[in-house]
């Protein structure tokens, strides 16, 4: 187009200017300087092809542009790192998106880590056809020519605002909006005003509430069928006015400051090459289509920007697959838009008969040069018709809109949608009268989804979509890429070749189900280890879920079910595994080794990490390495607050390893005999510090008690512990810790259980003391974690405090004691229930009779031992002369010199010399006397 054609847009907006605008003078400069702009743009050298992000008419136009100019170099605005990355984009599925990630960084601050920047790609973007062009001709070069990955970070100052936190219990449908994670958006073209006012003021105008909508109708539309150099110059002109008047300050440094290292790289490849630059082409972002102060820009001059260095950080590139919905999520669009523009773009295709370029798989074959069809010459518009006529609803535009208004209502009614055909036509009808009031020649997606939400959305979603979902879903819905076989990092190649017996490939495109039966498939158990694995790593996802199996120590499932998504999402998460590592394993080892050794890292992280490693990797090395980091941090250990979590880690890998053939390392000794002395020396301020809960004293306690045996085999001393138990009865004042003491010091016999059971009673008798006494109760019944012989005289006490204590103090109590022994179904309850059984009757018949035990009253006994027998010794003297060994065994045990086997077997129970001496041994120990009664009772 002549400049005379600019001129001739200008005399209307002139016009316009003087009619609406207060300072016409100012309007007709901004005006002036916009025409220069496009007049500057349409006479560089090198030709510049301005696009926008994923839009269909810089896609149609760069395919027209592409097949008739055939250009010999293609400059492309990406970052130029990702250029090695074109090669192995033939073997994915789009949508995907080429990703940079650097998990330590070296001149950025350490808070950002880990930075990751991806630049998606659809077959619908401009930047996509041009590779595929350059793909599918050896002699063209494309040259990637805009800031490294590193200086885009440089230049940020600040992590962007698209940095959204990962929700991993979206919806699935949101979980697919979120597949690029935490990733930086790079994307070309991007023509979003970032000035505010400027934004709203174009909305407003236009009667829209999407910016995505003001540029369908007023750029896509328009230009799609007009011929490439029209739609190059509105580009130009679009690009120049969001440039100048719809970004802030900041924005537009950095737009200039791009524009200075693009024309840089490109001078210096044409001055490399010599490539003459009317056989190349510039593809940019509108807003870079045009000067603004920027001194390198076009061929005019040679000036140089000189590139700032980057930084040591050690990038790591490759493939992330992505959707559409994860591209509108990232670049803020509406949900639909890059599905709307997929839909615009296939009918252009069919519409203008024109072949796009693709990029064939490495593994298809070769074949001869495929033919071409002859596409439809576009419609030649002035640049003026293009900006002031809209485009009129056409035949195809409106069966267009009948297919979606009858759609939706079906679609509607499998949602469970109360929708008829009467809807359908309301639809039809509000859509027209929607592009009406927005001074619109035809109804846009935009409003016909606007019109199927307000004739159909009448309350809640009876279903899981709304109708903007079931819109979304029918013009195209979501398309989710994947990365193929050969593009994918070694890691997850390796994933896929060990997965391969249960049916999983890198093609796979849904979730697998999947049963492993060992007893007939024992060689599937490797698949089994490498989903454990992959399930510690990412236990958040949904890559490898077990359904039915567990896996423990020393435990070996015969069956499993999993379900397994490798696909989407999924696929998405394993690559950032590749990140840290070629084999799952050495990822696993690694992060054991960080979660062990990290700054912060505390006794449970230590003893987690060396428990997983004997689970999932079976390394000695490696379990040995993190056990004894365990012991190292265990000596530095303040306070119990990790104490339940450290006996119960430590007892489970005990007891595993004594099931071992080799028995336990050395470690695990030193771990115990460590642990006995750190805890014991911390009782008596444990017992009084108010900070210690008491069921950290229990875990304490239970550590130091349970274990003590190896401890002691270790070189620990019992007399440490008794001192400490000494040391903490003073200080400690709480009810609950007292109970947990006064068990404490009968295991260490400072106590005897009758001085336990007085303790108890004279709390219950006491008038003030009632009250507290499920608090001392709740105490020592934690005692039966780690000493089993309480439990008698626990449900004796608990006996009593529901036979004594009245219902104000029973009932709020009840709560907070099955509260409590909830968490101790393991190990107290069962001995608790057990003395239960044996101290309740036996049968129904025994219920009338029956009478508690410590109801019961105490027996008599006499202490002479001159005393007439009774009729129960007589029964013990004729049992005892009737096995004599077995009394003098008994004497023996007793201290006693034996002599009762010598008496004769026929004397009479009265008048057995070995008698009185019986007598008096079972009167001395009558706690003895009556366990052997009861033995044969």
């Amino acid at each position: 187009m002549a400049n005379d054609a600019i001129d001739t847009l200008m005399g209307p907006l002139r016009a316009a200017a003087q009619a609406f605008s207060a300072d016409a003078d100012a309007l007709d400069g901004v005006l002036s300087t916009l025409a220069q702009d496009v007049a500057r743009a349409r006479s560089e050298r090198l030709p510049i092809f301005p696009v926008i992000h994923h839009s269909p008419a810089s896609a149609v136009h760069m395919v027209r542009y592409l097949r008739e100019k055939k250009p010999k170099v293609v400059f492309l605005e990406m970052c130029e790192d990702f250029h090695d990355l074109i090669e192995p984009l033939r073997d994915c599925t789009l949508p995907v998106a080429f990703q940079a990630f650097a998990g330590e960084v070296e001149g950025h601050p350490p808070e950002w880590t880990p930075l990751s920047v991806v630049a998606p790609i659809t077959e619908l973007s401009a930047e996509y056809q041009a590779m595929a062009y350059a793909m599918q001709h050896d002699d063209v070069d494309v040259v990637f020519v805009d800031r490294s990955v590193d200086h885009v970070f440089l230049w940020e100052g600040e992590r962007d605002a698209n940095l959204d936190a990962e929700d991993d219990d979206a919806e699935p449908e949101e979980e697919e909006a979120r597949m690029h994670g935490g990733a930086l958006g790079i994307q070309v073209g991007n023509i979003v005003p970032t000035f505010p006012a400027f934004r709203d003021f174009l909305l407003q105008n236009a009667r829209m509430s999407r910016f995505e909508e003001w540029t369908a109708l007023y750029v896509e539309e328009p230009t799609i069928g007009a011929d490439t150099e029209t739609y190059r110059e509105v580009l130009f002109l679009v690009g120049s006015l969001f440039r100048r008047l719809g970004s802030r300050p900041h924005e537009r440094e950095v737009i200039r400051r791009r524009d200075r290292y693009m024309w840089t790289r490109i001078k210096a490849h044409l001055a490399r090459t010599g490539v003459d630059p009317t056989e190349a082409v510039f593809v940019c972002g509108a807003a870079h289509a045009v000067d603004d102060e920027c001194p390198e820009w076009g061929l005019d001059n040679d000036l140089r920007y000189e590139i700032p260095k980057r930084t040591q950080t050690q990038w790591l590139h490759g493939f992330i697959p992505s959707s559409y919905a994860a591209i509108e999520h990232q670049f803020g669009y509406s949900r639909g838009a890059v599905t709307l523009a997929e839909a615009r773009w296939k009918k252009a295709v069919k519409t203008w008969n024109l072949q796009p370029f693709t990029l064939p798989s490495r593994k298809s074959k070769a074949k001869g040069p495929k033919r071409i069809k002859k596409a439809k010459p576009p419609v030649p518009l002035s640049l003026s018709e293009v900006l002031s006529v809209a485009p009129a609803l056409g035949e195809a535009d409106a069966d267009e809109l009948l297919g979606w208004c009858t759609g939706i209502v079906a679609e509607a009614r499998r949602a469970r949608y109360l929708a008829s055909t009467a809807d359908a036509i309301a639809i039809y009808e509000t859509s027209m009268l929607l592009a009406n009031l927005r001074s619109r020649r035809r109804p846009t997606p935009y409003d016909f989804i606007d019109a199927a939400e307000t004739c159909l959305e009448k309350g809640a979603p009876p279903g899981r979509r709304n109708v903007r979902q079931l819109c979304s879903r029918l013009l195209g819905g979501d398309r989710v890429g994947q990365v193929g076989y050969d593009s994918l990092p070694p890691l997850v190649q390796n994933i896929y070749d060990r997965l391969e017996p249960l049916g999983i490939h890198a093609s796979t495109r849904r979730k697998s189900r999947v049963l492993l039966d060992f007893t007939s498939e024992p060689e599937k158990r490797p698949c089994s280890r490498l989903l454990w694995r992959l399930r510690w790593l990412l236990p958040q996802s949904r890559v490898a879920v077990p359904i039915m199996g567990d896996l423990k120590l020393g435990m070996q499932p015969k069956q499993e079910s999993w379900d397994v998504a490798l696909h989407g999402h999924g696929q998405r998460e394993v690559i950032q595994l590749a990140f840290e590592g070629v084999t799952v394993e050495q990822v696993l080892e690694r992060r054991l080794s960080e979660r062990a050794f990290g700054a912060d890292a505390t006794t449970v992280d230590a003893l987690e990490a060396a428990e997983v490693s004997e689970i999932l990797l079976e390394s000695p090395r490696l379990t040995q390495t993190l056990g004894e980091r365990a012991v190292e941090r265990l000596l530095v250990e303040v306070g119990a607050d990790d104490a339940p979590e450290i006996f119960a880690r430590i007892r489970r890998l005990d007891q595993h390893y004594r099931t071992q053939p080799t028995g336990a390392p050395g470690w695990v000794g030193h771990f115990i005999a460590t642990g006995y002395q750190h805890y014991t020396s911390q009782l008596p301020e444990a017992f009084a510090d108010r900070g210690t809960t008491p069921e950290q004293l229990a875990a304490m306690l239970s550590f130091v008690f349970t274990l003590e045996s190896l401890a002691l085999a270790q070189g620990g001393q019992r007399s440490q512990l008794r001192l400490a138990i000494e040391h903490a009865g003073p200080g400690t004042v709480d009810p609950e810790k007292l109970g947990l003491l006064w068990a404490a010091e009968w295991l260490v016999q400072r106590r005897d259980e009758a001085q336990v059971r007085a303790a108890f009673g004279a709390i219950l008798e006491h008038p003030l003391g009632r009250s507290a006494y499920p608090r001392y109760l709740s105490g020592f019944l934690q005692s039966l974690a780690f000493a089993p012989k309480m439990g008698p005289l626990g449900v004796e006490l608990l006996g009593r405090a529901f036979a004594e204590l009245g219902d104000d103090v029973l009932l709020p109590w009840m709560p907070t004691l099955l509260q409590e022994l909830r968490p101790r179904s393991a190990d107290v309850l069962p001995s608790l229930f057990g003395e239960a059984l044996r101290a309740l009757p036996r049968s129904l018949d025994a219920v009338t009779d029956w009478q508690a035990p410590w109801l019961a009253p105490p027996v008599a006994v006499t202490s002479s031992a001159d005393a007439a027998p009774s009729a129960e010794a007589a029964l013990v003297g004729q049992l005892l002369r009737a096995h004599p060994a077995a009394a003098d065994a008994v004497a023996t045990l007793f201290g006693r010199e034996p002599g009762f086997g010598a008496a004769p077997a026929a004397a009479s129970p009265t008048s057995s010399p070995g008698l009185p001496r019986i007598q008096a041994l079972l009167e001395a120990h009558p706690d003895a006397r009556k366990a052997v009664e009861r033995l044969f009772a």
